[in-house]
């Protein structure tokens, strides 16, 4: 049985946000991942280890595999002695998991826009009567968003300006979801890829992970599921053609507007592990190869 040496970069979309710039985590960040990542762990099997930085070499007999193979991973296994399984490369990572990857898959809700110049923002608040949530491209577990209910204070268009300068942010109305949702798949280099089933994901109200379960027939109307597989279909066939390979996440919801319960069947893509992924995949990370 192979045996993998993990390094379980769960701040990924931080490092990937700056590929021009030398990322360095804080080590309250760092403390506070350690925390609320404990379940990434269950994405070991019999014999893993988890790579540590400062850590010595380890013995030969292990895989490196990252929770998101970005440069800094690769780099963490690369002097642990640890040979990295095959991976997409750096910028292939950055563009499907950039938000922009999935708003033009026909991701979001109806009203998602997405914007580089401030004043196509200025325009969309004249608008009022309307609440927005706006979301950095590249960030993780409610980090990167901001909630507008009315006029912008001046602390929030410094937000803002800096995310434009940066890369960008989406605008989507701020709805309130009443059932979360996720579905997990595997893509391998030649195109065949595999789904798992439809979980129900709990999160706090900033989008921070509490846990997972199965879905059960009572939890989903089937065109809820038909969708939402559907959309499994069609993120591992863009994710193939993008010339990614690996394990992916997409993230769903149900929510109300204007009196009317609605779905959201791709809300969000994560190509890389994710918490859930050893509950919503129907085989264990250690029995899947690249």
């Amino acid at each position: 049985m192979t045996r993998f040496a993990w390094v379980l970069n769960l701040d990924a979309e931080l490092e990937l946000a700056r590929p021009d710039l030398e990322y360095v985590p804080r080590q309250k960040l760092l403390s506070q991942l350690a925390e609320f990542g404990r379940p990434s762990r269950d994405l070991l099997g019999p014999g893993d280890v988890v790579v540590a930085p400062g850590e010595p070499p380890l013995n030969s007999g292990f895989v490196g595999r990252a929770w998101c193979p970005t440069p800094l991973a690769t780099a963490q296994l690369a002097r642990a002695g640890v040979r990295a399984e095959p991976h997409p490369d750096s910028q292939t990572l950055r563009r499907v998991n950039h938000r922009l990857f999935a708003h033009e898959l026909g991701g979001g809700l109806s009203d998602q826009h997405y914007f580089t110049e401030r004043s196509e923002l200025e325009d969309l608040f004249r608008l009022g009567g309307r609440r927005w949530l706006l979301k950095r491209p590249l960030s993780f577990a409610g980090r990167g968003q901001m909630r507008f209910y009315g006029e912008i204070t001046t602390k929030q268009w410094a937000w803002l300006d800096a995310s434009l300068a940066q890369d960008g942010v989406l605008a989507e109305p701020l709805v309130t979801p009443l059932l979360e949702l996720s579905l997990h798949g595997f893509v391998w280099q030649d195109g065949r890829y595999e789904l798992g089933r439809p979980c129900v994901q709990s999160v706090s109200s900033r989008g921070v992970f509490r846990g997972i379960r199965l879905a059960t027939l009572s939890d989903l109307h089937r065109t809820e599921e038909t969708a939402l597989l559907e959309c499994g279909e069609t993120v591992a066939r863009a994710l193939h053609r993008a010339t990614y390979f690996g394990p992916f996440g997409v993230d769903a919801y149900r929510y109300e507007l204007d009196g009317q319960l609605r779905f959201c069947a791709l809300s969000e893509i994560n190509a890389r592990y994710t918490m859930g992924f050893s509950v919503g995949f129907p085989r264990h990370p250690s029995e899947l190869r690249l």
